[in-house]
């Protein structure tokens, strides 16, 4: 084989390769793609819980109809009934804060997953295209596109086998 072969069978690109694994620069590896994808979830979540909150009321109305009517003292249930309303609007805010900071964290997560894999294809294609044959991807483990960087591997492999071949 050649020396050029020799030393890119050595080469492994991992998708962090290079960068420092908590900077803060390294948080969004592609912020656009992962800031639309994070504020798409939270719009649907939020539309969601917008429904849901407007069937409770609908239905909490209803049931304070019907009890006013079946009650005499009407002042006294409606003062308990918004204090309970309020009670429950506080702990939904909270649930729906802590809803919406679990959200964006896990579209972090899970789009470093997808986005992450991308990364190191393009540092392998930036090789290959430079004449680095032979390198490897080596995705972290929970990756998506395991199969893909497989292929590319095989790939990288082929071109350093097929340029030694040729190069003798």
């Amino acid at each position: 084989m050649s020396d050029n072969a020799n030393q890119s069978q050595d080469m492994i690109i991992t998708p962090a390769e290079g960068v420092n694994r908590r900077s803060i620069r390294n948080f969004l590896l592609q912020p656009f793609l992962q800031i639309q994808l994070g504020l798409v979830s939270v719009v649907l979540s939020l539309a969601f819980a917008g429904v849901i909150g407007w069937i409770f009321y609908v239905h909490l109305n209803r049931f304070a109809a019907v009890v006013i009517q079946l009650t005499d003292a009407e002042e006294e249930v409606l003062k308990l009934l918004f204090s309970s309303l309020a009670d429950m609007r506080s702990s939904l805010l909270l649930a729906i804060f802590a809803f919406l900071i679990f959200n964006i964290t896990a579209s972090i997560i899970f789009t470093h997953k997808m986005v992450g894999p991308t990364v190191a294809f393009r540092r392998l294609i930036r090789g290959l295209i430079d004449g680095k044959y032979g390198m490897q991807i080596k995705l972290r483990s929970g990756d998506a596109f395991v199969e893909v960087a497989d292929d590319l591997n095989e790939l990288s492999r082929a071109l350093a086998e097929k340029h030694a071949a040729d190069g003798k």
